[in-house]
């Protein structure tokens, strides 16, 4: 049988870990609140005790992993590696779209030297988000820790939602993460600022795909019929795309199928 390796997005461990008020309830800590991303992260810092960060932080680790192997138990799982993985300091996205996650909360201190230590540690690949790299691992087989329900939602596998009020397991067949990657290629991610087609959120974006189809023809006409280019669907759908990245080619944008 095929070994399952446990495939952790540590960036939202990071973000928590930094703004955790050590000794407080964990439900005053808007989780949801805390984003991804990991520019300007390797400037200067300056020293500050980080050692109970980093206790709770591989902590957070041995958490998740406790609980897959939990899970491994209840269904004759075999266990391979742990691949804790985090965002590269730039990434390809910023430059499709420079507009991409503008806006952000500066980083604090704490976290900058949090994320130094653990690009250190772990798997950070070149120029890409841990998001590609964490879905590829998940697409082959792997078992997925993450709070972005754009990865449970739109990665086909099997997921844990690590949010703290909900922690649960997902699994997400091809047909779900198919539709929503469509929906989300017309209604972006206003999070991230990705502003896709505008006025259009996700409920809008499956009434159209059902209304005018769901091939990937069938988008680039709804973008045409609404005024935008076809180079504006392409840098759109590349944006929120997590089918871009492997192993051994790196980051390859993504083009409308031949088959679509």
């Amino acid at each position: 049988m095929k070994k399952r390796d446990i495939i952790i997005d540590a960036d939202h461990i990071l973000f928590f870990v930094a703004e955790a008020k050590f000794h407080k309830e964990r439900d005053a800590i808007k989780i949801e609140e805390l984003e991804d991303g990991c520019a300007d992260w390797d400037t200067e810092i300056p020293e500050l005790n980080l050692e109970p960060y980093i206790k709770h932080f591989k902590d957070i680790v041995e958490d998740y992993v406790l609980t897959a192997e939990v899970e491994s138990i209840c269904y004759g799982w075999t266990l391979g590696e742990t691949k804790v993985i985090l965002s590269d300091s730039t990434n390809f996205r910023y430059e499709l779209y420079p507009e991409y996650k503008a806006g952000r909360n500066p980083k604090s201190d704490t976290l900058k030297a949090l994320a130094k230590w653990a690009k250190s540690e772990y798997i950070v690949e070149p120029n890409t988000e841990a998001d590609d790299v964490v879905a590829y691992y998940v697409r082959q087989g792997g078992l997925g820790f993450t709070t972005d329900k754009d990865l449970f939602k739109g990665v086909s596998g099997i997921w844990f939602n690590t949010h703290y009020k909900h922690r649960c397991w997902v699994r997400t067949s091809e047909k779900e993460a198919e539709h929503f990657f469509k929906c989300q290629s017309l209604a972006g991610d206003p999070v991230d600022k990705i502003p896709a087609l505008s006025g259009v959120g996700i409920p809008t974006a499956s009434k159209l795909l059902n209304k005018h189809g769901d091939s990937w023809q069938d988008i680039l006409q709804i973008y045409l019929d609404r005024g935008y280019s076809k180079d504006y669907m392409l840098t759109m759908v590349r944006l929120v795309a997590m089918n871009q990245w492997t192993p051994k080619k790196g980051v390859k944008l993504w083009k409308i199928p031949k088959k679509h």
